[in-house]
């Protein structure tokens, strides 16, 4: 069982390795002001949080999923994931939750980026290794690796370009599969001066080595997946 684990979990590491997460730090971009935010009445007039970014909106990196998986046959019904919907004052740290549905208790594989706005501050565990703090739930109970890194450096030209920054999570399993539920959550700094009534838009960026499996392979399943991502928010109060 201990080789088992092992292998597992070098593949957990080498795919973190794909994303950028553990690139030189040397070519880290410069940041600049982040421009994703609005107001509950802006946020309320945008189209639910579902399937794109953060905000509603096609962002460049769904638009490769989508071309991705284009003849991928489709099925009617799998999994969804969602990121939490919470509320927080300004300086507070904000717990997110990522949970799942529709997984049918199978999956074994995932590898996901969330995204957002820059001016929050993700909580690390480790600042040297990246390693991002976090909460396991339910979901991931019997996993054979977790892994959970802030995306620092050589961060993707859309994400530069939207003020945004990414955390990539990713989780297998050996001799068991994940379940629907809470995955984990993790936990934002609002910045200290957030004036009430800003949202924070919370999203995804799709990259080529992302993925959700179940554990027969089933591709339809992982593009049911992608093409039903429902983001969330931090609104300050």
């Amino acid at each position: 069982m201990k080789r088992k684990i092992t292998a597992a979990l070098f593949s957990v590491l080498f795919a973190a390795s794909l994303t950028g997460c553990l690139s030189d730090s040397s070519s880290k971009p410069e940041e600049k002001e982040n421009t994703t935010v609005g107001t509950v009445a802006e946020s309320n007039e945008k189209t639910d949080n579902i399937q794109n970014g953060s905000n509603g909106e096609i962002t460049e990196s769904m638009e490769l999923m989508k071309l991705k998986y284009a003849d991928v046959p489709e099925i009617e019904s799998g999994p969804e994931l969602k990121i939490a919907d919470v509320t927080a004052k300004p300086g507070d740290i904000a717990a997110v939750t990522v949970s799942v549905k529709g997984t049918g208790d199978n999956w074994n594989n995932c590898g996901i980026h969330i995204t957002y706005p820059n001016v929050l501050q993700c909580q690390l565990e480790d600042e040297e290794t990246r390693d991002v703090k976090y909460e396991p739930g339910p979901a991931i109970k019997k996993n054979a690796g977790f892994v959970a890194m802030e995306w620092q450096d050589n961060l993707d030209e859309e994400l530069v370009r939207n003020h945004e920054r990414s955390l990539f999570f990713t989780a297998i399993f050996w001799d068991s599969s994940g379940t629907d539920g809470d995955i984990a959550t993790f936990y934002f700094k609002v910045p200290d001066d957030a004036k009430p009534g800003t949202v924070y838009d919370l999203g995804y960026f799709f990259m080529d080595s992302d993925m959700f499996r179940n554990v027969n392979d089933d591709i339809s399943y992982e593009k049911y997946t992608f093409e039903h991502l429902q983001g969330g928010s931090i609104t300050v109060r």
